[in-house]
């Protein structure tokens, strides 16, 4: 497995795939939703290790399994001391092995070596009056660090690869400033994303791994957004845009889940044609991720259809495709009984209400098993509920209360507090009959005005995004230009 990088990681996820593999039977549940193993192999190996601690301490998965998992991840990168620490652990052995302590002998050399060969260069971009100054100036460029400073492009690329060194031994925090110094002096002659070079662009993904592992959610938005005009723009062989674009998706997760306007997000590029076509294609089982961003976003309810239409189609597939493989798991199984799916598909798409309501206990598990769902588990199931209710009122003329109450779990009294409530709350045309004890609705086709409202609901959003987009390329071609004119002005003078 090649990371976007071209750095290759752990050529098997075995050690990942096979937590939980010796579980016991009460604790089936949890192995049976967790996504893990299949997530892991699109990330960077770093990415993975947030997911292990989490596995760690919010499930009941093995220490011991999880230690290896951890340990199996180490191997390719340069974090030895870590690695020695979790090797102890799982051994019990106080000695590391050889093979660790010469791998740890040997990156501390390296790290010398890089840090005199890359002295100048530091000595100079660590600066950050003289930095911000020639920022001001228009001249912080590549190729007036050359021209007057003596930073020549062979000393800027081994800057690139003491800060590709330093991410390898988990020091997140100066790479990413290295690789901001390294993609902002760079940028005036890598700006057109078809003529850009590949270290450029692996640049790009290692600042937004950094981003991403240092809690940044800002800065890492802005990566991901510029990323994905990058991916969307090279010239590269479909298959390669394809694993491109499957490696985005799953590292968008860790912004869209932690932003304050990720849900927005996850919408707007999962259901993006040429990302939905790689989920459909590669990765089917981060419909769970989608689904539950469009359930809990009420604002978005207009993608609701467009949702509703992928899932029943992927999970229509996908059983027919499970039964024909009887003999072994595979994606098909796993997007078929993905609880968060099937609850879509149940209650929009066959109308089952029953079988709905006893799908939200299996999405509660799933949820609160899930790295990147388990802080959305409370508002995924409070939203199911009122959705539940909404749908099933929509389509009946009258609901008596008690039936309600004890499909909900609740007495009546609350029930039909609980109803007034949601009633008031989804704009319903409907009341509570005291003397029947029943929830009578008056149904009627919704008018075009309001059908228009419904589905230009997000447009404002929509267009804040796309003015934010247009402003970044406007802002970027200004300071290309800028950087431009400036070599020109230099040029003449001399």
């Amino acid at each position: 497995l090649t990371s976007p990088g071209g750095k290759v990681l752990i050529s098997d996820y075995g050690e990942v795939r096979s937590i939980g593999a010796r579980m016991g039977t009460s604790e089936y549940e949890v192995r049976k939703y967790d996504l893990t193993a299949k997530i892991a192999p699109f990330l960077d190996a770093h990415l993975v290790f947030p997911l292990l601690d989490f596995l760690e301490e919010k499930t009941s998965y093995s220490n011991r399994e999880v230690q290896r998992a951890r340990l199996a991840l180490l191997a390719p990168t340069n974090m030895i001391d870590y690695a020695i620490e979790i090797h102890a652990q799982v051994t019990g052995e106080s000695e590391p092995p050889e093979a660790m302590a010469q791998q740890l002998q040997t990156t501390l050399e390296k790290i010398k070596s890089l840090e005199a060969r890359t002295q100048k260069t530091r000595d100079l971009l660590e600066n950050s009056e003289k930095i911000e100054s020639l920022k001001r100036e228009g001249t912080f460029t590549a190729a007036y660090l050359v021209e007057h400073h003596e930073i020549s492009p062979a000393m800027l690329e081994e800057y690139y690869d003491f800060a590709k060194f330093l991410y390898e031994c988990g020091d997140y925090q100066n790479t990413r400033d290295m690789l901001e110094h390294y993609l902002t002096l760079n940028a005036a002659t890598q700006s057109s994303p078809t003529s850009m070079s590949t270290r450029y662009f692996q640049a790009l993904w290692g600042k937004f791994a950094s981003e991403v592992l240092l809690k940044n959610w800002d800065e890492a938005l802005a990566d991901l957004l510029g990323l994905k005009q990058v991916v969307d723009e090279r010239n590269s062989p479909p298959l390669e845009q394809l694993q491109q674009r499957s490696w985005l998706l799953h590292w968008s997760l860790f912004v869209f889940f932690n932003h304050d306007k990720g849900h927005d997000g996850i919408i707007d590029l999962f259901l993006s044609e040429k990302y939905l076509q790689a989920i459909q294609t590669n990765c089917p089982w981060l419909l769970r991720y989608l689904t539950a961003a469009v359930i809990i976003n009420k604002r978005r309810r207009s993608s609701l259809d467009h949702l509703v239409k992928v899932v029943t189609q992927d999970r229509t597939e996908a059983a027919a495709l499970a039964a024909e493989r009887k003999a072994a798991s595979t994606d098909d199984d796993l997007l078929a009984d993905d609880p968060v799916t099937r609850f879509v598909d149940c209650l929009y798409a066959r109308f089952d209400f029953d079988r709905a309501q006893a799908t939200l206990a299996d999405c509660d598990k799933a949820l609160r098993a899930d790295y990147f769902l388990c802080n959305c588990a409370d508002a995924f199931m409070e939203v199911s509920f009122e959705v539940c209710f909404e749908t099933y009122c929509r389509i009946h003329t009258k609901i008596d209360v008690d039936l309600l109450a004890r499909k909900l779990d609740m007495d009546t009294e609350r029930a039909e507090r609980w109803i007034v409530d949601l009633i008031r709350a989804a704009r319903l045309d409907a009341k509570i009959d005291s003397v029947s004890n029943c929830v009578v609705m008056r149904n009627h086709s919704p008018s075009v005005y309001a059908q228009v409202l419904e589905k230009t609901r997000d447009l404002q959003v929509r267009t804040a995004a796309l003015v934010t987009n247009v402003d970044q390329k406007i802002a970027n071609y200004e300071r290309s230009k800028a950087a431009a004119q400036a070599a020109v002005s230099r040029d003449d003078r001399d």
